[in-house]
């Protein structure tokens, strides 16, 4: 990196411990209070005196204050709910947007910070390993030190790796950007942010998850590193696609245990229990939750933190099947299925635009090689991810690679017209 870490530029490992520390809570009454929130109030108040609020965080959240407020008084979401999430939200954009002000939008070099932050994740995760094969339990369960965290049996050598994020699911998630970004350098002899070495290693250790999420992140980082997204090599995909299908459900006894839940469940409708103790039913309950809020409410839902009081109205376990498994309650289980229930048609639409302007599949600056292109290509991985299987607003720097999607297009764009100009 060209750019030292200062307190004016502030510390790496504060912001590693904003991104990465949601494994610890102080509390979970009124709210779940993270470990990172304490750095992420106490420092807003320095960035807005600093440089002020930005307006257009204030304009976006009108509409979504106003129609919360009209939801409270149709008793379609409670007010401390509403308050939580609504102001948690704005403190984490304002927060994040004042951070990429902080190093005058250097997106380069936040995205460097962001893949240096997963590095960290990654050795944490190969001393977790290491530590499983010798018996040393203090090194691989984290249990007595974080308290949001669960140690996961099974996977490919007896536990499913998850460093120090609560879920496996968590940390494929997290690591998809580097892990695009590393299959890339492994496709195309490329040492962009990572060696070849490390780029393999964090490969690895995302397959160690075992997390069917993660899997499909590297599926479609492999689509867009061969270059397989046009109409001749969909084919060749789909052969690629169906031999890692086959593979991992082959020698994966978690991955084909859920294979075979979820097609129980989906296709067959079978609600027996082995199809329903499971993650694939808390994201089969929260999608019905979500159409049946959705189908009252099509334009706006019911407002931010609404999941929770429509999954008491709507949720199968209350009628379908008596089974108590009522998990992810307040977040969904995916960003998607939140977005549905609590911004409506309006706010998936909102983001659907983000997601495609923000987006380059081809580069077309020709005389630089051009970063702006992986980092579009890395986030989108993440945030598809994301709209999958996590329904957190503010876990893991979700809103600061929302604002690194945009401002990496922008910068882009700023090249573009740049490189025009100057050629005529």
């Amino acid at each position: 990196m060209n750019q030292s870490f200062t307190y004016k530029n502030l510390n790496f490992w504060i912001i590693f411990v904003i991104l990465f520390s949601s494994g610890f809570i102080f509390f979970k009454i009124p709210f779940e209070f993270y470990f990172h929130y304490i750095f992420l109030f106490s420092l807003t108040p320095f960035f807005l005196i600093k440089f002020g609020l930005p307006k257009y965080i204030l304009q976006l959240f009108i509409i979504p204050f106003v129609i919360g407020l009209g939801h409270i008084a149709l008793k379609n979401n409670l007010t401390f709910t509403f308050l939580k999430i609504f102001g948690g939200l704005l403190i984490s954009l304002i927060f994040f947007e004042s951070l990429l002000k902080n190093y005058n939008y250097n997106i380069l070099y936040v995205f460097e910070l962001y893949c240096k932050a997963c590095w960290i994740l990654v050795l944490i995760a190969i001393f977790q390993i290491l530590s499983y094969l010798i018996g040393f339990e203090y090194g691989y369960n984290y249990s007595w030190l974080l308290n949001k965290w669960g140690f996961v049996d099974g996977g490919l050598i007896g536990f499913r790796v998850n460093s120090i994020l609560s879920e496996p699911t968590y940390l494929a998630t997290s690591l998809s950007p580097v892990v695009f970004v590393s299959i890339r350098n492994l496709i195309n002899n490329d040492s962009f942010i990572f060696s070849k070495f490390k780029s393999l290693i964090i490969v690895i250790i995302s397959i160690l998850t075992t997390s069917s999420i993660g899997y499909l992140g590297i599926i479609i980082s492999l689509l867009f590193s061969l270059k397989l997204f046009r109409l001749r090599y969909i084919i060749f995909a789909i052969l690629i696609s169906t031999s890692g299908f086959i593979i991992s459900y082959k020698n994966v006894s978690d991955f084909s245990s859920r294979v075979n839940s979820a097609r129980g469940l989906w296709i067959e409708e079978d609600f027996k229990i082995e199809n329903t103790n499971n993650s694939s039913f808390v994201l089969y309950n929260n999608l019905h939750i979500a159409k049946e809020n959705l189908m009252k409410h099509p334009l706006f839902g019911t407002g931010l933190g609404s999941h929770e009081t429509a999954f008491k109205k709507f949720t199968l376990t209350k009628s379908l099947i008596q089974y108590d498994f009522e998990f992810n309650v307040k977040d969904g289980n995916s960003l998607f299925v939140r977005l549905c229930t609590e911004t409506g048609l309006i706010g998936l639409i909102f983001i659907l635009i983000i997601i495609y302007n923000g987006f380059i599949y081809k580069s077309h600056i020709q005389y630089d090689t051009d970063y702006h292109m992986i980092i579009s290509q890395a986030i989108f991985v993440f945030i598809l991810l994301v709209l999958i299987r996590q329904g957190n607003y503010m876990l893991n720097g979700l809103p600061l690679m929302f604002l690194l999607y945009h401002y990496n297009k922008t910068s882009y764009n700023d090249k573009v017209n740049s490189s025009f100009n100057n050629k005529n």
